[in-house]
């Protein structure tokens, strides 16, 4: 037996699959453009787009937001950067009635209570972006009501890796 024998910890990855009806250019625009950032995510951001630059997104407003490095960046088609302990990647693909994404958050481990708040808050950030590109806006109460009913269905997933079982 080797005393120097590493530990293996379960992490998760959450992955969309989504269709929008706008280009991947504008789509490109809205989750690489500070300003456009800030509007569809509701807290302020930078984004210094090229490898080794910022990306930050200010959730509670105090200059110490979720700060991320890019580390991937194929304009149109691919961002990539680690946020927090986590790796961040969309892929953008134009099809003939817009564009098809992907968005993955990868490197993610249960943190207990209410870790289902957050698949349904990224769920819920791209019903926010689908509202921006679209020039729509929900108040701030009506997007806590959508996260909250969200919630449970990704608990049940999160429960079932958590069990070992595939949801």
């Amino acid at each position: 037996m080797n005393d120097n024998i590493g530990t293996i910890s379960k992490c998760y990855t959450v992955t969309y699959n989504r269709q929008s009806k706008h280009s991947a250019e504008r789509l490109w625009h809205a989750i690489t453009d500070p300003d456009e950032i800030s509007s569809w995510m509701g807290a302020p951001a930078k984004v210094d787009l090229r490898v080794g630059g910022e990306y930050l997104v200010d959730f509670h407003g105090d200059g110490d937001g979720l700060d991320g490095i890019v580390v991937r960046v194929e304009h149109q088609q691919r961002l990539g950067y680690l946020w927090g302990w986590s790796y961040v990647e969309w892929e953008l693909e134009n099809t003939d009635d817009g564009c098809r994404y992907t968005f993955l958050q990868n490197g993610l481990a249960d943190r207990g209570d209410d870790e289902e708040g957050l698949p349904a808050g990224w769920h819920e950030f791209f019903e926010r972006l689908d509202d921006h590109l679209e020039g729509h806006s929900r108040s701030d109460d009506e997007h806590a009501k959508r996260w909250e009913a969200l919630k449970p269905f990704y608990r049940t997933q999160i429960d079932a890796i958590i069990r070992g079982v595939t949801p």
